[in-house]
């Protein structure tokens, strides 16, 4: 693959989860680069369609070009995926093949110092994916209360260390306001912390999924797509941090489930009906691959198919 790609994790894997082989219409609610979208493509019947979806302007712009090839099976569609179910209604489209959510941030993103995701380049403190988020990273450094940062270190990062972080933060910023991602970064540093590269992936981490609001969109994103989905199609959801994978996993299991009635009660009384069953178990990456790719060491691919 073009190294001035991303590249893509688990590929064959999340590829083969959908069946593209038999597949009209499948969906890339994470288009990013579009190297799922290429590959499906590639095994997917002359007739069918891919629709990529992204909040990226420049992820769009990009994953464009490089299938422009493929001509009219290639569509791509500017928003969040939380908004599916509108986004594809625009253009009429209200049932499909396949969905392939994948949760990671491109390289390409991270190495863009003016998107403000990396600690290891400076830029502006945005972290936003796209013009649709309502706050940016300078505004919640700078603003929120140390409390509601350790908070959002804690519950997004995982950071041990959040409370800690938090204070050393709100202590910086009566000096004087953060402005860069490099401002932010040097604070890890002063506190000589024995892993501070780690810290700081977990520090930028949490920031991020706050400002996209990335958990809550997953929450909204799940069951639309089970609506979406024709019968005995898949959905296969790629996520690489605890909260999404358990996000993922509860509401799979939930729709594969016959009945919620209290264990003591003798018979089903709920009615209820499974819409999905799960389709084989956690996938992983290989050792191989996490050594040709190391960002794919915490991606977690989960798949179900639609009753």
């Amino acid at each position: 693959m073009n190294e001035q790609y991303h590249i893509p994790v688990l590929l064959d894997q999340v590829v083969a989860s959908v069946q593209p082989e038999t597949a009209e219409v499948i969906l890339d609610l994470c288009l990013g680069d579009g190297g799922y979208s290429l590959e499906l493509l590639k095994k997917m019947p002359a007739t069918s369609l891919v629709v990529g979806v992204d909040r990226d302007a420049e992820a769009i712009n990009r994953a464009g070009k490089r299938l422009m090839s493929y001509g009219h099976r290639f569509r791509t569609l500017k928003g969040n995926f939380r908004d599916v179910g509108k986004l594809l209604a625009g253009i009429n489209i209200f049932k499909v093949d396949g969905i392939i959510v994948d949760l990671g941030i491109s390289l390409l993103q991270i190495r863009d110092a003016a998107k403000g995701f990396s600690y290891a380049r400076s830029g502006p403190l945005s972290m936003q994916m796209g013009d649709d988020s309502a706050i940016n990273a300078e505004v919640v450094v700078n603003e929120f209360s140390e409390e509601k940062l350790a908070n959002i270190f804690w519950e997004f990062g995982e950071e041990r260390a959040s409370r800690r972080l938090a204070r050393a933060i709100v202590s910086r910023r009566r000096e004087k306001r953060f402005e860069t991602t490099g401002d932010l970064a040097s604070v890890v540093y002063d506190m000589k912390l024995r892993y501070p590269v780690k810290t700081l992936a977990r520090l930028f981490q949490s920031i991020r999924i706050f400002v996209n609001d990335e958990l809550e969109s997953l929450k909204l994103v799940l069951p639309q797509a089970v609506e979406l989905l024709k019968k005995s199609r898949r959905l296969a959801v790629l996520s690489y941090h605890s909260g999404e994978d358990k996000i993922t996993k509860q509401f799979m299991n939930e729709m594969a489930k016959f009945c919620i009635c209290p264990p003591d009660f003798p018979v089903c009384r709920c009615n209820k009906k499974a819409s999905l069953k799960i389709v084989h178990r956690l996938i992983v990456p290989s050792a191989e691959e996490i050594e040709k790719n190391p960002n794919s060491r915490s991606a977690k691919l989960r798949v179900a198919e639609k009753i």
